[in-house]
Parts: structure tokens; C-alpha cells; sequence
């Protein structure tokens, strides 16, 4: 799935499109990690929870506080990683 793009409706009902950057599992339920560009030079990251409804894959919003600081301390250790080795 990495390397992919989807279409998303934001909060604003705005149609934007998202980079795909990863999956992540965590205890058991498999997270999206995404992008979605801001301008030319920067993107804001996401990270939502991928819900199977029948034949459809949705993304929801991550409601526990506890699950969203975890995922987000991996995310954040997964950027980190490309920037320490240059």
C-alpha cells in the first residue's frame, strides 16, 4: 500500500488527495500513516485507524488518547530514524 494514493473528504468537505507513506499494526488493528501536501514544499501527516466495512476500507479517527500518543510516539521515531543518518 505504501506509495499509493487515495482520495479523502476533510472536515471541511474539501476533496484532497493523500500520499500513502505506511502501515502500521498495533495491538492487532492496522493504522495508515499519510500525507497530505500543504504547498509545494510541505505536507501535513496523518495517521488514522483502517476500518473494514464489508467490501470498503475506510479511514477513522483514532479515539483513544492512550493508543493515539503511542502511535504517534512511532510515527515520530520513524521520521526521526532517515534524519539521524544523514
Amino acid at each position: 500500500m505504501s506509495n499509493k494514493t487515495i482520495k479523502l473528504v476533510d472536515e471541511h468537505n474539501i476533496n484532497r488527495e493523500a500520499k500513502i507513506i505506511t502501515m502500521i499494526e498495533y495491538e492487532g488493528t492496522e493504522y495508515v500513516v499519510y500525507s497530505i501536501d500543504r504547498d509545494e514544499e510541505n505536507a501535513n501527516i496523518f495517521v488514522s485507524k483502517l476500518v473494514k466495512e464489508g467490501d470498503h476500507l475506510l479511514l477513522d479517527e483514532i479515539q483513544s488518547t492512550d493508543v493515539k500518543e503511542k502511535i504517534d510516539n512511532v510515527v515520530k521515531e520513524m521520521i526521526k530514524l532517515p534524519l539521524e543518518q544523514e
